[in-house]
């Protein structure tokens, strides 16, 4: 498998024309991967850029996608697991990338968004939609993209931040780097704990008494360290390493009295060259994640993964674009109850064509082979069409049709004992139509994007009970269909800016085939999946000051299949205010929260309660 790949990497390298000696020279750039929605025509992409995650800072990913985003997340509490799920798909059904290498877990096939932090992430994108042929398995519901980039100023640069917090909340991150023309570098580390003593309500208890949450504490450290070195006008080379840790109390639920402890460590790096030549630009890559968890001080489980790949997009004339890759990855699980080796590899092609100035239409494949068997094969087609466009107003219309797919987890195939080999992959159909509208003026902007989509997932994935233990079969069908919507508006009103941004996300998820005899559940909502979720958020600035409100509304979650109970609907009201101090030449920035402005009591997962009213300071210092 690494021969086919290195014999791509050779044939990459060869069409790439040589730089002539005469080559007029030109000013150094900064070398990107190609946007996502490139080669992603009719399909809508989220970008959170540096200016809200500044917004979060010291949170997690859990904490930037429920208060910003339609996204729901299904969080077992503050800082416990936390899953995404997109157009009514598992957490299992979304891919995530780290500066474009794969990061989910082989063995679990998701990532926890809890102790993935927002500190050390220059820009956090979210693919919405079934993506399979772009990014490969499990971009069913969509895929994350978390992007760190040593982008800095020439010259020395340091900033730290600290804040505190209710309930024992206390944060950390100090960064620093160094830019020269040709060379640079930026490490930052974080830190965030927090005690989770908060009241709630008994509901185990005759009269529900108030009491405090125990054991819920939690740590997150990490580092991550970003180099970039510009070789020559045309080639440049790029490293990141990403070092995070976590240690938890695993809350327990209402009523019980569970001690369980938990620690996992990631380590991630990433080698990237970039060439631009006459003939395109050619990226080779090479990566390693390594993930470990201990479960109880006793259950360790640890997994490797190694990537190698080449990917090279080029243009024919003004009408075509190609892009063209390979990928082959070599997985390494040691977990507690079994050892497992598995190879991938994987080729993909995209192909955009401009018909006419109004009108770009992609398609492309993409073919995996994991072991000795084949996934399904993924094409997709997207059109954009500019349908209007003035000097102030740009109206596209959106078309997209995809398949995907998900290969069966480590876990799902060798887990000791239940564990099945034969399972199959499994596939998503998907289709969705939107528009685009974009108006610009100088003291006024506006977009918004709007997609109804419709989907069917089938060969689902299903633990289920047999006669002496648990063991996973392809048996549930679901079907999805929804819409998405996201808008953002600025407006300069005199010495005052203002932002309002606002996501609404409608999903109706049920279940067509289930996996059991029983047609009872057809038709029915999928469990924990609302139907409705929605955001607004409105920040002001004036010269040094700042404020912002924010509110996010859950709809009702259903707790099992059958639909008979249900977490009622929620509503939650987070304000704040920043200030930054004269200085000469530093910057010191004051900061000050409130979360849960009501004191809503709540649950997003039953029997776990979540926090009221709580409140956060915060110092940033900048050099």
């Amino acid at each position: 498998m690494l021969g086919v790949v290195f014999t791509f990497f050779l044939s990459l390298i060869s069409v790439m024309a040589p730089i002539p000696s005469d080559t007029v020279a030109l000013d150094l750039v900064e070398v990107k991967a190609s946007p996502l929605d490139r080669f992603a025509k009719g399909q809508q992409i989220v970008t959170f850029d540096s200016l809200v995650l500044r917004k979060e800072r010291g949170n997690t990913l859990s904490e930037l996608f429920q208060r910003q985003s339609g996204l729901f997340v299904r969080q077992y509490g503050p800082g416990m697991i936390a899953s995404l799920t997109m157009r009514g798909t598992s957490a299992g059904h979304n891919a995530f990338f780290w500066n474009g290498l794969p990061i989910s877990s082989p063995s679990l096939g998701q990532m926890d968004l809890s102790i993935v932090p927002v500190s050390g992430m220059d820009k956090v994108e979210v693919h919405l939609g079934s993506s399979g042929a772009h990014y490969g398995t499990d971009a069913i519901g969509g895929a994350v993209h978390l992007t760190s980039r040593p982008l800095i100023p020439i010259g020395w640069h340091a900033e730290a931040t600290a804040g505190v917090g209710s309930f024992g909340l206390s944060k950390q991150e100090f960064g620093t780097g160094y830019a020269s023309d040709r060379f640079r570098s930026r490490t930052r580390v974080y830190r965030r704990a927090a005690t989770n003593r908060y009241p709630y309500q008994n509901l185990a208890k005759p009269g529900v008494p108030t009491e405090m949450q125990e054991h819920a504490a939690v740590r997150l450290i990490g580092m991550v360290q970003d180099l970039s070195w510009d070789l020559d006008l045309r080639n440049q080379l790029s490293s990141s390493f990403w070092w995070n840790a976590a240690d938890r109390q695993i809350q327990p639920l209402i009523g019980s009295n569970t001690k369980d402890v938990q620690t996992d460590q990631s380590f991630r790096w990433v080698l990237d060259f970039n060439r631009i030549g006459e003939g395109g630009h050619l990226n080779l890559k090479a990566g390693w994640v390594r993930d470990e968890m201990v479960f109880n001080h006793t259950e360790e489980n640890t997994t490797d993964q190694f990537l190698v790949a080449g990917e090279m997009d080029w243009s024919v004339k003004s009408a075509f674009e190609f892009k063209s890759g390979v990928r082959a990855t070599y997985f390494r699980g040691n977990l507690s109850t079994y050892t497992a080796n598995d190879e991938r590899i994987e080729v993909y092609h995209a192909t955009n064509y401009t018909p006419a100035p109004s009108v770009t239409m992609s398609l492309g494949f993409r073919q995996l082979m994991y072991g000795e068997r084949l996934a399904p094969f993924t094409p997709c087609i997207g059109v954009d069409w500019t349908l209007v466009k003035h000097s102030d107003h740009v109206i596209i219309g959106k078309v997209a049709a995809s398949r995907s797919y998900k290969v069966p987890t480590l876990n799902d195939r060798y887990w000791v004992p239940g564990g099945n080999p034969d399972l199959r992959s499994e596939t998503a159909l998907s289709g969705e139509v939107g528009l685009h509208h974009r108006f610009e003026r100088e003291d006024r902007g506006w977009e918004t994007r709007i997609t109804y989509y419709v989907m069917r997932v089938d060969d689902w994935i299903i633990w289920l009970p047999g006669a002496a233990y648990w063991s996973p079969e392809n048996i549930r069908e679901v079907g999805s269909n929804g819409v998405d919507l996201v808008t953002a508006v600025q407006q300069h009103l005199g010495s005052w800016k203002l932002g309002l941004t606002g996501s609404w996300g409608w999903t109706n998820a049920v279940i067509l085939r289930p996996e059991n005899e029983s047609r009872q559940e057809v038709g029915n909502q999928l469990p924990y999946t609302p139907t409705h979720k929605a955001q607004l958020g409105l920040d002001m600035q004036r010269g040094r000051m700042g404020f912002y409100i924010n509110g996010q509304w859950v709809g009702r979650r259903f707790i099992s299949v059958d639909n008979q109970n249900a977490l009622p609907s929620y509503g939650l009201l987070d304000g704040g205010w920043r200030y930054v101090l004269p200085l000469k030449q530093q910057r010191l920035s004051l900061g000050f929260q409130i979360y849960n402005v009501l004191n809503t009591d709540y649950q997003v997962l039953r029997l776990r309660p979540m926090p009221g009213r709580n409140y956060e300071l915060n110092l940033t210092f900048t050099l």
